[in-house]
């Protein structure tokens, strides 16, 4: 019965197309859940630049005076008002407002990015571990096919009566049945690492994901050209952006010791004279500035000297990390080149060796 599964499901597997990791980085880019997820982030910002700084809403009044309470001769007429006031949001108030929001678009921006390099990252891991599994159950295979040809050779020399043959038999079943375990490990494995990546790709979990095919290796850039490129991490730009912020939201706080002014106009109505019409300015007075203006001073400039701490915290971190990642990929790439080099051929003539010998 297995056998037969088997058999109707190779076609399937054979004719799915090599999964190479290039493609899958560039749908990665495109429908990962967690970008849809930040590109409405970026959206909001993107609405909030238009809502910083808007004008406030005008009031408007009416009111009724002069009504007398009781008839009588000489008694005043009621006097009808009608006022609209509106307040003049001036001084660079409004533009401050936008740049500092305009800010932290772009922080939502850099986010975006980075949580698109964060899904890349993600989805290469996964890839190298499944080319480590596929590689894993092939050498499991000749690992089982080996073992058992000295099974059958065990078996036949049990059965042709010689000392100690029992004793390999039963070693080899051992070990192709622990081999065999460990194969069924790694298909399941191999199962959560394909849904993940379908996952990655906005796909349904259980559609089919090919065998990766390594992509061609290509020679370490120098450390020299890989620094300059430090200025591009998303948490650099991501701090300068927020560095950018604050320092719109200190100046916008330095603005608000200024008076805001108020702009009205009313129009009055009496029955028994003629209508008249006027106009009045004002203006609201700091007079608590030490206990809202120079707080909101303060706080900003701790705010602004605190991202650009963060700027320098994360050139220096993105520096550091840059150097330790190049050499260790130089350390990896040694290594891997003496044993292709050096070891591998080696250890095929140490197999071929030996197997001329057991065959013998």
């Amino acid at each position: 019965m297995t056998s037969t599964l088997a058999y109707l499901i190779a076609p399937a597997v054979i004719c799915l197309a090599p999964l190479e990791l290039d493609p899958l980085l560039a749908e990665v880019a495109l429908r990962a859940p967690a970008l849809r997820v930040q590109d409405e982030a970026v959206s909001a910002a993107r609405a909030r630049v238009g809502v910083e700084g808007a004008w406030e809403d005008p009031t408007a009044s009416a009111m009724v005076e002069s009504v007398p309470l009781a008839k009588g001769p000489g008694e005043p007429m009621p006097m009808f008002t009608y006022r609209l006031t509106q307040p003049l949001n001036v001084f660079g108030r409004r533009r401050l407002a936008k740049e500092a929001a305009a800010a932290r678009l772009g922080m939502e921006e850099v986010r975006r990015r980075r949580v698109e390099w964060h899904a890349k990252a993600q989805a290469a891991g996964a890839f190298f571990e499944l080319w480590m599994n596929g590689e894993m159950r092939a050498l499991l295979g000749r690992q089982i096919a080996t073992i058992s040809r000295m099974r059958d050779s065990a078996r036949s020399r049990y059965a042709a009566g010689l000392p100690m043959a029992h004793h390999e038999l039963l070693r080899s079943e051992a070990e192709i049945a622990s081999m065999q375990a460990e194969q069924s490990a790694l298909e399941s494995e191999r199962l959560a690492m394909a849904s993940m990546l379908n996952a990655l790709r906005g796909r349904p979990g259980d559609a089919p994901v090919g065998e990766p095919a390594l992509p061609a290796r290509t020679a370490l850039p120098k450390l020299a050209e890989l620094l300059p490129l430090a200025e591009l991490r998303p948490e650099v730009q991501e701090a300068r952006k927020m560095t950018a912020e604050m320092a719109a939201k200190q100046e916008l706080a330095l603005r608000m010791y200024l008076p805001m002014p108020m702009l009205s106009v009313f129009y009055e109505h009496r029955p028994d004279m003629p209508d008249s019409a006027g106009g009045e300015l004002g203006l609201t007075l700091p007079l608590w500035w030490f206990d809202r203006q120079s707080r909101e001073v303060e706080m900003a400039g701790a705010m602004l000297r605190q991202a650009e701490r963060e700027v320098e915290a994360m050139a220096a971190m993105t520096d550091a990390e840059l150097r330790m990642a190049h050499s260790r990929a130089v350390a990896s790439d040694l290594a891997l080149a003496a044993r292709e080099g050096a070891a591998r051929p080696r250890f095929k003539e140490t197999v071929t060796s030996s197997e001329a010998a057991y065959m013998s």
